[in-house]
């Protein structure tokens, strides 16, 4: 939403506030038309008040709505708020599910992510498209002071977003707490007061209930509405830097899907060390969440010194490895990969067969004599006298330890996959054809001294191709 569009909603005359935030729906596409969402329901005020707006508005609207409550076990009372919800959804004829923790949880941010857990379960279960919570605009000036705190940058201060995908909405922001109080005093709304909201132990609370009052007091009246407008303008330069960095990042980007991409080690270096921070972000962004701080700066760190062959972890199941010239960002895998199948050819008689190696799938041809190449199809080809081979042979994956005899003579497969830059994350990926003296073919790299010329009559002919 716009400066403009904002000063609408929030200065609209004699709308109340059930007209503002229909005219702030409108301009913002929040909450479509006939949108199933689920309200995180907590009893207090704010989502009370969330709760009454959008039953007042949903004849206009048509919505499905529901709501869902958590009960941390943080307090000894929690439970009599879950059936105060429970009776409050009710007298409504709102569907609810309300879920009670296994265990009190250790900190806030445990709880925090107890809770979204499970919001977006119960949102999944009653059917619903959107989770809306009640966020609203003191909530996000008080989060942007606390991020300046702690000396956060441009996507800190943006503070709370009014969306986060897929689900997550926060129709509230543009709207003051005490808007809310009179909202729920005019309709005479009941809600659940939580006197931990009340313990300066919490750094926010202490925001709220000192810091901020004291400021505003000393000389700064508008403070609250100077975090929030900060927070616009952070969010409008945060937006210019990522389309810079996406920009960037499109002219260095050598392969990319869901869970891996793939960067030119030399085009990332190629810029200012502020600016690959930037850039490390949106790359980690493109698969999973960005590192903070102190993670980013070690993944710059990384990238911009570390040798060849190394790794990181740096946030979650993101990895960072480095191999050549290649920056490879991708999500660890948690489970384990199938054993690699071995196809065995016992004698010169001609087969086909497939095999899976790394985790695709390779149709293997053999015949004495040849025949028709499929071309199109990316078909490897390759040809062996049969009076020089041990049989049995094999297709298989590479192993530690295995050898190939080159024209200069025997030499290890990794220092061949090293001369010619096969990072380690790529060498699972070439089968090998064996015989007991050792490998007589890199499937798509190189061939063995046995390696000969297709041309001949009696030429064992071998043709690999990935199906998938």
């Amino acid at each position: 939403m716009n400066p403009a569009e904002l000063a609408a909603v929030r200065h609209a005359p004699d709308a109340g506030l059930t007209g503002r935030l229909d005219v702030h729906l409108r301009a913002t596409g929040l909450l479509p038309k006939g949108a199933a969402i689920t309200i995180a329901l907590s009893g207090g005020l704010d989502s009370v008040v969330l709760l009454d707006l959008l039953e007042a508005l949903n004849g206009t609207w048509g919505w499905s709505l529901s709501a869902a409550h958590f009960d941390h076990r943080m307090r000894a009372e929690s439970g009599i708020d879950a059936d105060w919800v429970r009776a409050l959804c009710e007298e409504r004829l709102i569907p609810c599910r309300i879920e009670r923790s296994h265990e009190t949880p250790r900190n806030e941010a445990e709880a925090r992510e107890l809770r979204y857990a499970f919001l977006d379960r119960a949102r999944q279960q009653l059917g619903a498209k959107l989770l809306a919570t009640a966020h609203q605009a003191d909530d996000q000036a008080e989060t942007v002071l606390f991020r300046l705190f702690r000396g956060s940058g441009l996507a800190g201060l943006s503070g709370i977003p009014a969306s986060r995908p897929p689900n997550l909405v926060r129709p509230l922001l543009p709207f003051w707490r005490e808007e809310n109080e009179r909202h729920a005093e005019a309709r005479g709304l009941g809600y659940l007061v939580d006197p931990s909201n009340l313990d300066l132990s919490y750094s926010r609370n202490r925001l709220r209930l000192e810091v901020i009052p004291s400021l505003e007091a000393g000389g700064t009246p508008d403070l609250r509405a100077q975090l929030c407008r900060l927070s616009e303008l952070a969010g409008r330069a945060a937006r210019v830097v990522d389309g810079i960095c996406e920009s960037a990042l499109e002219g260095m980007v050598l392969e990319a899907s869901e869970d891996r991409i793939v960067v030119a080690r030399t085009g990332f270096l190629a810029y200012d060390k502020s600016i690959r921070a930037h850039l490390l972000r949106a790359l980690v962004r493109s698969i999973g969440l960005p590192p903070g701080r102190a993670g980013t700066h070690a993944a710059v760190e990384f990238i911009s010194t570390c040798p060849s062959g190394r790794r990181i972890d740096i946030v979650g199941d993101i990895v960072i490895r480095r191999e050549f010239d290649r920056i490879i960002v991708e999500r660890r895998s948690d489970g384990a990969s199938a054993p690699d199948e071995e196809l065995v050819i016992a004698d010169v008689r001609g087969g086909e067969r497939e095999v899976e190696i790394a985790g695709a799938r390779w149709r293997v041809r053999w015949a004495l004599g040849g025949f028709d190449v499929d071309r199109k199809g990316g078909e490897e080809l390759a040809c062996f006298d049969p009076s020089e081979l041990q049989f049995p042979l094999s297709v298989r994956g590479w192993r530690p330890g295995d050898r190939i005899r080159l024209t200069g003579g025997t030499r290890k497969l990794k220092k061949v996959f090293v001369d010619r830059k096969v990072g380690l994350s790529e060498r699972d990926g070439y089968p090998l054809l064996t015989d007991p003296t050792g490998v007589l073919w890199v499937v798509g790299l190189v061939g063995g001294v046995k390696a000969g010329s297709c041309s001949e009559e009696h030429a064992l002919t071998f043709g690999l191709r990935r199906e998938r």
